[in-house]
């Protein structure tokens, strides 16, 4: 066992790991809304119809961020994980002292728990019936959503905790995300 000084160090090292990662998934889950709320939702043409290209967009995000996300609260053996982190944090209780007790520490790690079933739950019924509509995938959204709002809360706290510091984890561009849809991208092509 790793002596507390020890600990600490890797925790927070992998902490940051975790966090980059939840930042590129929150950037990414930005990105996503920002299309569907403000290019689909203000185009009648999009937001009635129906399109192969939007519902496999649609289908490839949930997809995608799902086992992003699952691989942060159930990684291989040599990946970093938040539960991980926690699970080891437990021989160190000293570490918790005058800034979280032992049952809101526990609570913490079975919202993680949780936070695996809802998500496989919500993405594992909505591959079965391969649909891509909004509707259909709500609760895989919500369930996305509240596993990464969970983590990044938790990741802010524990980081805080064993570097008595700040991770910053907020989302910012440099440009606007939207803007490659400010011009046409199919170019007809002249004729030779």
């Amino acid at each position: 066992m790793l002596n507390e000084k020890r600990f600490r160090e890797r925790a927070r090292g992998e902490l940051r790991q975790i966090g980059h990662q939840l930042k590129a998934l929150a950037s990414d889950r930005e990105v996503y809304w920002k299309l569907e709320r403000e290019i689909v939702a203000g185009n009648s043409q999009l937001k009635h119809g129906r399109s192969a290209f939007l519902d496999l967009l649609r289908g490839c995000y949930v997809d995608a961020m799902a086992a992003r996300v699952l691989r942060l609260l159930q990684p291989a053996d040599a990946e970093v994980s938040l539960p991980r982190v926690l699970e080891e944090m437990t021989k160190y209780p000293d570490l918790l002292h005058g800034k979280l007790t032992q049952s809101e520490f526990a609570a913490d790690r079975k919202a993680l728990a949780q936070a695996v079933i809802q998500l496989k739950g919500a993405a594992g019924s909505r591959a079965a019936h391969h649909e891509r509509t909004l509707s259909a995938l709500a609760s895989a959204h919500r369930e996305l959503d509240a596993a990464m709002d969970l983590m990044i809360t938790q990741v802010k706290n524990y980081y805080w905790i064993v570097a008595d510091g700040y991770i910053d984890l907020d989302v910012s561009h440099a440009e606007d995300p939207m803007a490659v849809f400010q011009f046409t991208w199919a170019v007809p092509t002249l004729a030779k």
